[in-house]
């Protein structure tokens, strides 16, 4: 109906002052409507949900990912849909979630390289810790160093062995900020000389590795597990405290004479900064019954994942003490921002 149709009835609605009573009454319906959490003003969610995977397909990100939106979809009574944005180790699919709307139906799903990039980067498109808040980690991993099955090695000392005996000639591919400082502490701790080559993914990384166009691998059990099984790559050691249930014969770093060599890659969920906290709680409580589930954690642990889900507030303290470890880590292993 136009606008013009309610005439100077409305006009003289807008231009006759309001009583103080029905001004305060007013008021006060206003303050209680900002107040009302948002499932109050609708149903939530009501329109699709979107989770962005700033990595390339089948690497482990997305592997998590699309499990996740497949069993969120009925819980949530919307769809949940996954979207790769990969590029600059993962800043460009974070940027667009850190742009978008702050309505609960947007976000990333980021491993821990997302809290390197401030570290590792000069200038960002975004603030990581203004732009962004974090709704929960889904599930952490240790890594895995795999190499091509015709390499004459079968862990990470004989590899060290074999790269010193004709140094110059080798590589270590990482997929992002993350697994490339996790080589670097590798190459140091064994007085290496491999240079780092940079992949989009997990999945073109590994297919690189296979093919011996990079030497050595560094990535999740996630990415790795596929090409481990088929027999083209071979693991060399995983980077958990203690061996992993899904690769039980591959020794640890620690076990390898690496002292304090213990790193989880984690998969977080994040959202624009001013999502309410209603859609962030009602996120993360079913991302929770989600990954607990018998199902899941059977699924999370062939691939050597366990499942957290801790609460909002709590996820968000432990960001800002991971944030400080990181920055130690790459001080340690001379990581310079670009």
């Amino acid at each position: 109906m136009p606008f013009r149709s309610q005439g100077s009835r409305g006009s003289r609605a807008l231009a006759s002052p309001m009583s103080p009573p029905l001004a305060l009454a007013a008021a006060a319906v206003a303050a209680v409507t900002a107040a009302m959490p948002l499932a109050a003003h609708a149903e939530f969610p009501d329109k699709t949900v979107k989770i962005v995977v700033p990595y390339s397909a089948g690497g482990g990100t997305d592997i998590v990912a699309r499990k996740l939106a497949e069993k969120l979809t009925p819980r949530l009574k919307q769809t949940v849909l996954v979207e790769n944005r990969p590029g600059a180790n993962g800043i460009i699919g974070t940027d667009h979630v850190a742009k978008s709307a702050p309505d609960g139906h947007t976000y990333v799903l980021v491993v821990n390289t997302h809290l390197l990039n401030p570290i590792l980067y000069k200038k960002m498109p975004y603030d990581t810790f203004n732009d962004l808040i974090g709704v929960t980690m889904v599930a952490k991993s240790p890594l895995v160093f795999v190499a091509k099955s015709e390499l004459p090695v079968t862990n990470a000392v004989e590899f060290a062995r074999h790269v010193k005996a004709s140094p110059g000639k080798y590589s270590y591919g990482s997929s992002e900020n993350m697994t490339r400082l996790v080589g670097a502490m590798y190459n140091k701790y064994q007085n290496l000389d491999m240079v780092n080559v940079a992949y989009k993914g997990g999945a073109p990384l590994m297919t690189d590795v296979v093919g011996g166009v990079t030497t050595v691998g560094v990535t999740s059990v996630l990415t790795a597990m596929p090409f481990i099984s088929s027999g083209r790559l071979r693991p060399l050691a995983v980077t958990g405290a203690e061996r992993t249930p899904a690769l039980p014969d591959v020794p640890t770093m620690i076990e390898s004479g690496m002292k304090d060599f213990e790193v989880y890659t984690s998969y977080s969920l994040y959202a624009p900064a001013k999502t309410p906290k209603a859609a962030l709680d009602r996120m993360q409580k079913e991302v929770h019954a989600v990954v607990m589930a018998p199902e899941m954690k059977a699924i999370l642990a062939e691939q050597a994942a366990t499942p957290v889900a801790q609460p909002v507030d709590q996820f968000n303290a432990e960001v800002k003490k991971d944030f400080q470890l990181w920055q130690r880590l790459a001080q340690e292993v001379n990581l310079q921002a670009e």
